[in-house]
């Protein structure tokens, strides 16, 4: 008895072995893959385990803003990467390890909650809009202003730096200081009261687009 079990237990380690390691780790069940790029995750275990680190780091952004437009936001951004993923890598095993790093290292940033697109006026009609994204190889951010719907790449600001505790980035613009006040779905640009760095108001709010990223093309 002890040696048909041994056999029985012998191979089932067997059946085991020879399943790919990414059926029994991607965030996804294997046996139900069905496009190149799934089958290419679960073929790979290098590129199946950060699918598993991906999918888990998606669930904790989720949770970044207890409400508001955030959590349509990141789900939204989360569909149109994916869109992508499939569409560039296909099933290109190093083409989805590099695309899942990148993922992984955005999800996890540490000023993820500011990141987005956030409109000021009516686009595309007389609006502009500020796209806050992931500053490398820093914990910063990256800020551009840039008039709707940049059709000619009409940027009318730029800016780089690190949000501070109190959801503030403060930089210089072309000689003049600014403020960028974060809170929840919003971004304030504030400029001090000078005739040379005011642009006719001293300050701009901008609301983020759940349904728009930084990271898409248009």
């Amino acid at each position: 008895m002890n040696r048909v079990a041994s056999w029985v237990g012998l191979a089932a380690l067997l059946c085991l072995a020879g399943l790919p390691a990414g059926a029994r780790a991607a965030s996804f069940d294997c046996a139900k893959a069905g496009t190149p790029t799934e089958r290419a995750i679960c073929k790979d275990p290098a590129v199946s385990k950060l699918d598993e680190q991906v999918a888990a780091a998606f669930k904790a952004a989720q949770g970044l803003w207890p409400a508001g437009n955030w959590s349509s936001y990141i789900r939204t951004e989360q569909r149109n990467w994916l869109g992508d993923r499939n569409t560039i890598c296909k099933a290109d095993a190093a083409c989805l390890k590099q695309d899942y790093e990148r993922r992984l290292s955005f999800l996890t940033h540490p000023s993820l909650k500011w990141m987005g697109r956030y409109v000021g006026g009516k686009c595309p009609a007389d609006g502009v809009y500020l796209d806050v994204s992931q500053s490398y190889p820093d914990a910063g951010i990256g800020v551009e202003l840039y008039i709707c719907p940049n059709s000619a790449g009409n940027m009318l600001m730029q800016a780089e730096g690190a949000v501070d505790a109190s959801g503030k980035l403060r930089f210089e613009d072309a000689g003049c200081p600014r403020t960028l006040t974060f809170t929840q779905d919003t971004a304030t640009l504030s400029f001090p009261k000078t005739e040379r760095c005011a642009l006719g108001t001293d300050q701009r709010v901008f609301r983020r687009d759940p349904a728009k990223s930084p990271y898409l093309n248009e």
